[in-house]
C-alpha cells in the first residue's frame, strides 16, 4: 500500500510540480472574541507541504502579475487546544506572486490560498460543549502568507515568512466564531526544474480595454443562529460596484449593497426566546463600500469594506462595519460568477454564491 501511495505522489510531482516547499512554525491563536479566551491554552503549530508550478507568461495577465506560481498546499495545524479544538487538516489551491518585476536573489512575495479544512473536534452538546469556536468538521480554509524568497543556490531557496490562517464554516453551522492563527514561520523550497518564459504573451484576451466598468450582482446564501437549532436561514445580497481599472490586474472602486438576511431578524431580538418575524423591518439592511479587486486573467479576488447606512429597525447588533472577501470569474459575454464570504471583521456571517453582469464605460485605456 505504501509503495503505491509513494508512486502516485511521485508521478504527481513529476507531472505537475516544478517546486516543492515545506513550511513550519509556532505561533498564536488570536483571541478576536472574548468567548474564545477559555479555549486558548497552548501555542499552535503547523506543518505544510506545497507543490507549485511557475507561470510562463503565455497569458498576458501572468506578466502583469510578475509570473506568479500556482499550486496546491497540504496543511496540518494544531489550534491552541488539542483537547477542545483538536487539529486541522486542509487542502487548498493557491497563487503566490512576487511584488518585484525583476528576478532578484531576494524576492518579497504574497501567497493566497482558499480551500477546505477538516477539523478533528467540533461543538457537541454531550462530548465537547465548551467548544464555542467551531460547529462542524468541514470548514473553509483561508491563508495569507508574506514571505521572502532567498535564493541559496540554483535549486534551493530559504523562505522566512509570516503566515495567517483562518478556518470556519462561514456560520453555515453554529457555533462559529472561527479560529485565526498567526505564525512566524520558515520554509525551504526545492526547484525540481526550471520554467521557460515566453518573450511575448500568446493570449491577451483578458487585457482590459477601458478604464471604467460597472458590475451588478445578486447572490444567495445561508447561515444559522445561536443557540444551535440546525435551522438554515436564507440570506440574499444585491450589489452594484463601480470600478476604475488602474491597471490590467488592479481595480479600485466604490459601491452599494442591499441585504435581506433572516438571521438579522434573530440578531435584533431582545432575548433568545423572543418571537421572530421575517419581514422588511426585521431583515433588511443596506450599506456603502470601498472596493478593491486583484485580477488574475478572468479570476478576480475582491476585497470590500462596507459601512451600514440603513436599517429599518434602527439596530445594528453586529456593528456598523461589514466586509466581503471572495472570488469572481468573468465570462467572455459579460456574465460574472460570484462567490464570497461576508464578515463583521474577523467573524464570518454568511457565505454566498450568485451571478452578475458587467459592462464597460467606453473610455479606452492607453
Amino acid at each position: 500500500m505504501k509503495f503505491w501511495v509513494l508512486t502516485i505522489l511521485s508521478l504527481g510531482v513529476k507531472l505537475f510540480a516544478q517546486n516543492f516547499s515545506l513550511y513550519t512554525g509556532y505561533g498564536a491563536t488570536m483571541q478576536h472574541n472574548t468567548k474564545l479566551g477559555h479555549l486558548i491554552t497552548e501555542r499552535p503549530f503547523f506543518l505544510e507541504a506545497d507543490y507549485s508550478k511557475s507561470s510562463t507568461g503565455y497569458y498576458a495577465w501572468q506578466r502583469d502579475a510578475n509570473f506568479p506560481d500556482y499550486g496546491l498546499c497540504l496543511n496540518f495545524q494544531t489550534l491552541g487546544n488539542n483537547d477542545k479544538l483538536g487539529q486541522s487538516i486542509a487542502l487548498a489551491p493557491y497563487l503566490e506572486f512576487p511584488f518585484s518585476k525583476k528576478q532578484k536573489r531576494v524576492l518579497f512575495k504574497m501567497k493566497m490560498a482558499w480551500g477546505l479544512a477538516y477539523l478533528t473536534k467540533k461543538f457537541d452538546v454531550e462530548t465537547d460543549h465548551k467548544n464555542t469556536a467551531i460547529g462542524s468538521h468541514f470548514n473553509t480554509f483561508i491563508q495569507f502568507r508574506f514571505l521572502w524568497n532567498i535564493k541559496l543556490s540554483e535549486q534551493w531557496c530559504l523562505n522566512p515568512a509570516i503566515t495567517f490562517i483562518h478556518v470556519s464554516n462561514c456560520r453555515f453551522s453554529v457555533p462559529n466564531l472561527g479560529i485565526n492563527t498567526l505564525y512566524p514561520s520558515v520554509g525551504i523550497q526545492y526547484q525540481l526544474n526550471k520554467s521557460n518564459h515566453y518573450n511575448i504573451p500568446q493570449d491577451s484576451s483578458t487585457q482590459k480595454k477601458y478604464h471604467h466598468e460597472i458590475l451588478g450582482f445578486a447572490a444567495i446564501g445561508a447561515n444559522e443562529v445561536e443557540p444551535p437549532t440546525h435551522q438554515k436561514l436564507a440570506a440574499y445580497s444585491f450589489g452594484i460596484n463601480y470600478y476604475y481599472n488602474a491597471r490590467n490586474n488592479q481595480q479600485f472602486g466604490v459601491g452599494a449593497d442591499v441585504f435581506y438576511e433572516q438571521s438579522f431578524a434573530h440578531d435584533i431580538r431582545p432575548t433568545d426566546t423572543s418571537q421572530v418575524k421575517y419581514n422588511f423591518q426585521t431583515c433588511v439592511t443596506s450599506g456603502v463600500k470601498l472596493c478593491y479587486a486583484y485580477n488574475f486573467g478572468r479570476i478576480a479576488i475582491p476585497i470590500e469594506f462596507g459601512v451600514y447606512t440603513y436599517s429599518p429597525s434602527g439596530k445594528l447588533p453586529n456593528g456598523i462595519f461589514y466586509h466581503r472577501l471572495g472570488c469572481r470569474y468573468y465570462f467572455k459575454n459579460g456574465l460574472v460568477a460570484h462567490f464570497s464570504l461576508k464578515t463583521h471583521f474577523a467573524i464570518a456571517y454568511h457565505i454566498e454564491a450568485g451571478l452578475g453582469y458587467r459592462f464597460f464605460i467606453k473610455k479606452k485605456m492607453k
